[in-house]
């Protein structure tokens, strides 16, 4: 697990200055070890490099990816592509683990972050096929693959995963992200220089322009309330390397593809029975590579079936009790803790138990707004964090996490009326109207009729009833983003065959999980945490969606397949839960009770935020929601969000400066790593962990 980034540029050097700041900026993620390589991209001659946090036990390393090693004449050398890791140790603690790696004859780096939990087995098959390994990481196992399967690899590995690739066979720098999009990446291109980061900091603060927001990102947050739904950011000129794609940038260009998708047709064959018997199988299996690591695991705990399905199962694994961490509240309404007791007695955890009260939350608030990077659209990130610090706390560097199971079993209950919709759509009435009275009495019948019904409604009523239940977000839109005309959201796939399959396979690639996952990288990795997520395990979730749709969802059962099949390890009080919380979070509560003054102040002072909204249309609603007339909070977090954001990131110039002012006529492009560090009057001896370069 780790941070990574680097340049590639097709005419000319790269900036070593902005390598190194690139390794500053990413730290968090990766304490451990550092490393830099340069290369040719005309030969492939490569210089390997560490730096203030790089052991002297990876100095001393023989191995050829080891810093202060080099390939060929580098005197000459033209470096025009630079890789630089962050190393969070995890899998194969010793100096063999250093990255950038690269194979024996120096023609191949990688720079990579994630997990392959299959590397094991690829490792013996490798093995067999011939191919020798000096350490156990699973950055050699992929870097093997490469060499023996080219681009094909990427589908034979299971697990979370962004890297980049040098490969001077081909010169090419080949760049890939997993199939969900667990670990980030990022990427700057303006068609000669490319720059990729796994989080967008290392990117805006290093840039040589201003930082400027994406107004249709802004708009798209205010009126729809969406994040991460696009390959742009809310950082204008910086895009996001979309989940399952890979990229690559060589002389003739760049190019963006997809390598892994969902199947609309793939049907499961069997008996309901026996897809109990495989869901159980494959999630045990999720959790069971998952938990393979050189440090100890411990888990996320909220109350709910999937943090606690996945507690009890890597329970039975161990050979010591599993720490597992909670956030709970003493506000009414959001306390998960009767049922955390019952899953700790069932599994036998170390319970760890953070109960904040709000005292600190413009504190956390403000740090949240510059770890996430960018806007956030609720408040369960706010609880998330509170996890991760306590986790960090008791010194935890691997956490397992439910996340993805509400969005691949139809968790939410907002997929109850879809559900109405299909049944009425096949002509099955009397099913309709059996389960018309639960859903309403569960959602309300104005609700449940709206949605299950849209298709068959005339497109004049839609809008006014989707304004109706959306809370009208677009009403504080300033006048410069009405300008943008109105956002066109991307719509589920039609390919699915249910408005249940076609919602799923939505929130699962782009509505709802990537701003979940963003937040869980951003808030573990703020902490030098790394999470793991059984749920997403691609054989589990493959499975999941060639299930009927009354597999996950039996009446007003959501999640109904899991629930049978783990009934004999999740605790009943839990697989009874008629209620769904996540991580939540009474911000609404504090704010109005104890912060309305400092909200007030923050939304309605002048500033950036008033270039996106309407600062009568803003105050009027905030009036509203602080007496109590409107039930907002949700919008109240996103404003405050935006505005957090957008003060410490977009009202000042934020970026880190290159390097001091003797250096802007010599950008530094034609010198050598140590000869900046000694212009900075830096200590490069060995002993520092700076190698010559």
């Amino acid at each position: 697990m780790c941070g990574i980034a680097g340049l590639h540029r097709r005419h000319g050097r790269v900036d070593i200055g902005r390598l190194h700041h690139f390794s500053r900026l990413l730290r968090h993620r990766g304490p451990d070890d550092e490393g830099i390589v340069l290369i040719d991209p005309r030969d492939g001659r490569a210089t390997a490099m560490g730096g203030p946090d790089t052991p002297a036990a990876v100095f001393a390393s023989p191995h050829p990816w080891a810093p202060g090693r080099r390939f060929g004449d580098t005197a000459t050398a033209t470096f025009g592509v630079g890789l630089v890791n962050r190393r969070l140790a995890i899998v194969d603690l010793s100096p063999s683990g250093h990255q950038p790696m690269c194979d024996a004859e120096g023609r191949r780096w990688i720079a990579y972050n994630g997990e392959i939990y299959n590397h094991v087995e690829l490792r013996a098959e490798l093995e067999g096929l011939g191919d020798r390994f000096v350490g156990t990481s699973d950055t050699e196992v992929i870097l093997a693959a490469w060499r023996r399967w080219g681009r094909g690899c990427l589908d034979r590995f299971n697990g979370m995963f962004a890297f980049a690739l040098w490969d001077s066979t081909t010169r090419e720098l080949f760049c890939a992200r997993d199939r969900f999009g667990v670990k980030p990446f990022y990427y700057q291109w303006d068609g000669d220089v490319f720059a990729f980061a796994s989080e967008p900091k290392a990117l805006v603060l290093t840039q040589s322009r201003r930082v400027v927001a994406n107004a249709h990102a802004v708009r798209d947050l205010l009126a729809l309330d969406w994040v991460d739904h696009d390959v742009p950011t809310f950082f204008d000129g910086l895009y996001q390397l979309p989940a399952g794609h890979w990229l690559a940038v060589g002389e003739g260009g760049m190019a963006v593809r997809r390598w892994w998708g969902l199947d609309p047709s793939r049907r499961a064959s069997g008996t309901p029975a026996e897809w109990e018997h495989e869901l159980r199988e494959r999630f045990t299996d999720a959790v069971k590579l998952r938990l393979r690591a050189d440090v100890e695991v411990g888990s996320c705990l909220s109350g709910g079936i999937d943090s606690s399905a996945v507690v009890t199962t890597a329970a039975r694994m161990m050979d010591r009790p599993i720490h597992a961490f909670t956030c709970a509240y003493d506000e009414p309404g959001f306390d998960e803790r009767r049922w955390v007791r019952s899953t700790v007695e069932a599994s036998g955890a170390a319970s760890h138990v953070v109960v904040p009260d709000g005292s600190d939350f413009w504190k956390v608030f403000d740090r949240l707004a510059v770890a996430q990077d960018e806007p956030t659209a609720g408040p369960g990130v706010w609880s998330q964090w509170k996890v991760m610090e306590l986790a960090h706390g008791a010194g935890l560097r691997v956490l397992l996490d439910g996340q993805g199971g509400d969005e691949t079993l139809a968790g939410y209950a907002r997929y109850l009326p879809l559900r109405l919709r299909d049944l009425l759509a096949r002509g099955r009435f009397v099913a309709f109207l059996s389960l018309l009275g639960p859903v309403a009495a569960r959602l309300g019948a104005s609700h449940t009729l709206a949605l299950a019904l849209e298709p068959w409604l005339p497109p004049g009523l839609v809008a006014p009833l989707r304004r109706a239940f959306g809370q009208g977000k677009d009403r504080v839109l300033s006048a410069r983003l009405r300008a943008l005309g109105g956002a066109a959201p991307p719509r589920p796939p039609a390919s699915f065959p249910s408005a249940v399959s076609r919602q799923l396979a939505f929130d699962t690639l782009q509505r709802l999980l990537p701003s979940l996952l963003r937040y869980e990288d951003r808030n573990s990795m703020a902490f030098s945490i790394e999470t793991r997520l059984p749920f997403l395990d691609y054989r589990l979730v493959e499975f999941v969606f060639s299930l009927p749709d009354e597999q996950k969802l039996e009446g007003t059962t959501t999640k109904a397949i899991l629930r049978r099949a783990l009934a004999d390890r999740i605790p009943r009080p839990v697989l009874e839960r008629t209620d769904k919380m996540g991580f939540e979070t009474p911000a609404d509560q504090w704010l109005r009770a104890r912060h309305g003054g400092e909200v007030r102040r923050r939304l309605l002072e002048h500033g950036p935020l008033h270039d996106w909204v309407d600062p009568l249309a803003l105050e009027s609603e905030l009036d509203a929601w602080l007496a109590g007339r409107r039930e907002i909070g949700l919008q109240i977090w996103r404003w405050l969000s935006l505005e957090s954001w957008a003060r410490q990131m977009v009202a000042v110039d934020p970026r880190i400066g290159e390097r001091p002012p003797e250096f802007q006529t010599h950008p530094g492009l034609h010198k050598s790593y140590v000869q900046v560090m000694e212009l900075l009057g830096r200590d490069t001896r060995r002993g520092t962990g700076v190698a010559a370069g």
